[in-house]
C-alpha cells in the first residue's frame, strides 16, 4: 500500500510540475498587469483572517490571481492615493478577523490615503467591533438598511483540558518560570489563575477604552453616552445605528457608487483590490529609489523552514529567518532592515538562533523592530539586539518567561488495551518518553534548563533596555503587556506602526525623509518545488497507525524549552 502511494505521489508530482512549467511559460508571454481605466473607483473587501504578510506564490502569480493580506492592503491604499485613475474607494468590511494592533495600523493606512484628498467610504452589513473599528477611519459609513451593528464589548474565554485529559488517560506535566507564564495552564489547571485573570482584565480594559475613544473621536459621540449605549444595548438595528450617529446613511452598496460621479454624470469603473494589487508601485513613480528590507516573522517560532504546522498553525522557521536576515545584512543595496514581527514566540532554541542573526545584522546596518499584534515571549526575545523598537498601539508584547513540559499517554494506551515496552540504558533514558512521568531527578534537569534560559532572557532584555536585572525580572515572570504599558515600563522605544518604522529607518540610514524608498520584502517568494516536495513527503509518510501520529505531535514539544505567549485573545 505504501509503495503504491509512493509511486502515485511521484507520478502526480511529475505531471503537476510539467503543467506548472507550461503555465509559467505561457504567463511569461502575457502582460499580467491589470487594466485600470480613467475614472475608476477601487473596491476593497476585507473579510476572514488576514495575515500580515505572505510570500508571493508563483502559481498564484502565473494565473494573475492574488489574495489580500495586510501588507497588500497597505500597498493598495498607498498606490491609490497617487494614482490619478482612481477617484475614490469603497471599503466593504465583513467577517473581518485581525488583532487590535492590525486594526490600529489599518486606521493609519486609511488616514494616510485620505491625505490625498480622495474619499473612502465604508459599507457595512452586519458589522461587529472589528468591522466598525476599521470603518470608523473612513470619510463616511454606510450601512445596509436591514443590517445590525454589534458593539457588545470584549470577552476572552479559555478552555481548560486537565479533567478531559485525565478522563482519556493523558497526564500533562509542565514547569514554568514566572507566575504569569500561563501557557501550560489549560493542560494542568481546571480554572483560570488569578494572575492570568489579572492580565486579561487589564488588556480588555484597555481595548474597551480604546474602542470608546476611537468612536468618540471619529463619530463625535461623547464617551459617557457611548459607554451607556454599548452597556445598555450591545446591538443596534440599522435605524438605531443611524439615530445614534454610528453611521451616516442607510444605503445598499450599489447606491454608493453614485457618490463618485463626475460632472458629466458618468459612473466610474470598478477595480477590485486583488487585481489592483498587481499594479507595480514603480509604474506610479513610488517605491523606486533607496532600498530598505522588510523581514517578516509571522507565526509560532520553530526550528527549520517556514511551514504550516498541524499543531501550532503557521510557523516562522528559524532557518528561513536567519537566511533572510543574513542576506539583507550582506546586501550592499539594502540601507536598513525593518524586522516586522507578529509572533507569540515558540521554541527557545529557534528564538536564540534568530536573536544571533539579528545581533550580527545590527552590527552592519540599522535594524528597526516593528511589532503588529504580537511580539511576545520568543517574539520579544528576538527584538533585543535592534537599534529601535516600535510596537503598534494595541499590540501585545513582553511575556518574558519560559516553560517546558511533556504529555504522558500511558493511561490512554491502557484504556485502549494497547501495550508498550522498551529497553533502556541510562538513568535519564525516559526523559523524552511519552509513556512515563518525570522522575524527581528528571524534573531537576528540566528546571535547570529552563531557569538558565530565563536568566539569559532577562539579562539580554536588561542589557538592551538599559535596565537592571531586577527591574526586568519584575516586569518579566511571563507578564504580557500592551504596547502602551510596555512603553511606560521601558520595554519598547516607541508606540507606532509600519510607516513610523520606515521613517525611523530612513533617518538612521541617512535617507532623505521625503524619499519614497523601495521596500524589499522577505521571504521574497514561496518555493513552489519545495512546497510540492513537502506534500509528496507527507503523502509518502502516511501513517496507518493514527496513535503514532498523535505520539509524534506530542513529541514535538516534549521537554523543549518554550518561550511562548500564554494565550491568544479572541473577541
Amino acid at each position: 500500500m505504501k509503495s503504491f502511494l509512493k509511486w502515485l505521489a511521484i507520478i502526480l508530482t511529475v505531471i503537476f510540475i510539467l503543467i506548472f512549467a507550461a503555465v509559467i511559460t505561457i504567463s511569461s508571454l502575457i502582460d499580467n498587469e491589470p487594466i485600470v481605466e480613467d475614472n475608476s473607483y477601487l473596491h476593497i473587501s476585507l473579510s476572514g483572517t488576514m495575515a500580515e504578510y505572505e510570500a508571493p506564490d508563483p502559481l498564484e502569480e502565473a494565473f494573475g490571481q492574488t489574495h489580500l493580506n495586510m501588507k497588500k492592503v497597505r500597498d493598495i491604499l498607498e498606490k491609490a492615493a497617487v494614482d490619478n485613475r482612481i477617484n475614490g474607494i469603497i471599503l466593504n468590511v465583513n467577517g473581518f478577523s485581525v488583532g487590535f494592533g492590525n486594526l490600529h495600523e489599518l486606521h493609519s493606512y486609511i488616514k494616510k490615503y485620505k491625505e490625498s484628498g480622495k474619499k473612502i467610504y465604508a459599507y457595512l452589513e452586519t458589522p461587529g467591533i472589528r468591522e466598525y473599528y476599521a470603518a470608523a477611519a473612513c470619510d463616511s459609513i454606510f450601512m445596509a438598511p436591514s443590517g445590525t451593528l454589534f458593539l457588545q464589548g470584549f470577552n476572552a474565554e479559555i478552555t481548560f483540558y486537565k479533567s478531559f485529559l485525565k478522563m482519556i488517560g493523558v497526564e500533562a506535566e509542565f514547569m514554568q518560570i514566572g507566575r504569569y507564564k500561563n501557557a501550560p495552564d489549560p493542560y494542568i489547571r481546571d480554572n483560570m489563575s488569578p494572575y492570568q485573570r489579572e492580565v486579561l482584565q487589564s488588556i480588555l480594559n484597555q481595548y474597551f477604552d480604546d474602542l470608546l475613544n476611537t468612536i468618540a473621536n471619529t463619530r463625535g459621540i461623547a464617551v459617557d453616552k457611548l459607554k451607556k449605549l454599548i452597556n445598555k444595548e450591545g446591538a443596534f438595528t440599522a435605524k438605531e445605528a443611524l439615530k445614534y450617529h454610528f453611521v451616516d446613511n442607510l444605503r445598499f452598496k450599489n447606491e454608493i457608487i453614485s457618490l463618485f460621479k463626475k460632472e458629466d454624470k458618468s459612473l466610474p469603473s470598478r477595480v477590485d483590490a486583488p487585481d489592483y494589487a498587481r499594479v507595480p508601485a514603480s509604474s506610479l513613480d513610488i517605491r523606486n529609489k533607496s532600498r530598505i528590507a522588510v523581514i517578516n516573522c509571522t507565526g509560532v517560532i520553530a526550528s527549520g523552514s517556514d511551514t504550516d504546522d498541524p499543531l501550532f498553525g503557521k510557523t516562522a522557521g528559524s532557518s528561513t529567518l536567519v537566511k533572510n536576515i543574513r542576506k539583507a545584512a550582506k546586501s550592499k543595496s539594502i540601507k536598513a532592515i525593518i524586522f516586522r514581527i507578529d509572533s507569540p514566540g515558540g521554541s527557545a532554541l529557534a528564538s536564540d538562533l534568530i536573536w544571533k542573526a539579528v545581533k550580527e545584522a545590527a552590527e552592519k546596518k540599522p535594524v528597526i523592530a516593528s511589532v503588529v499584534d504580537l511580539g511576545a515571549s520568543g517574539g520579544y526575545y528576538i527584538t533585543t539586539p535592534v537599534d529601535s523598537f516600535f510596537a503598534a498601539s494595541g499590540s501585545l508584547v513582553g511575556s518574558i518567561g519560559i516553560f517546558a513540559g511533556k504529555f504522558n499517554i500511558r493511561g490512554l494506551y491502557d484504556k485502549l488495551r494497547l501495550k508498550s515496552e522498551s529497553v533502556r540504558i541510562g538513568d535519564k533514558a525516559t526523559l523524552f518518553s511519552v509513556m512515563d512521568p518525570w522522575t524527581k531527578e528528571e524534573r531537576s534537569v528540566i528546571y535547570k534548563i529552563i531557569n538558565d534560559f530565563y536568566t539569559d532572557f532577562v539579562q539580554k532584555v536588561a542589557d538592551a533596555r538599559k535596565l537592571s536585572y531586577e527591574q526586568v525580572d519584575n516586569l518579566g515572570r511571563g507578564h504580557v503587556w500592551t504596547s502602551e504599558q510596555a512603553f511606560e515600563n521601558g520595554l519598547i522605544d516607541h508606540i507606532g506602526g509600519f510607516y513610523d518604522a520606515v521613517k525611523a529607518a530612513k533617518k538612521m540610514a541617512g535617507i532623505d525623509a521625503d524619499e519614497s524608498v523601495r521596500l524589499s520584502y522577505y521571504p521574497q517568494k514561496k518555493s513552489f518545488f519545495g512546497n510540492v516536495l513537502n506534500k509528496v513527503e507527507a503523502m509518502i509518510s502516511v501513517e496507518i497507525d493514527p496513535l503514532k501520529s498523535v505520539t509524534k505531535q506530542f513529541e514535538k514539544i516534549q521537554n523543549k524549552p518554550m518561550a511562548l505567549m500564554p494565550y491568544k485573545i479572541d473577541w
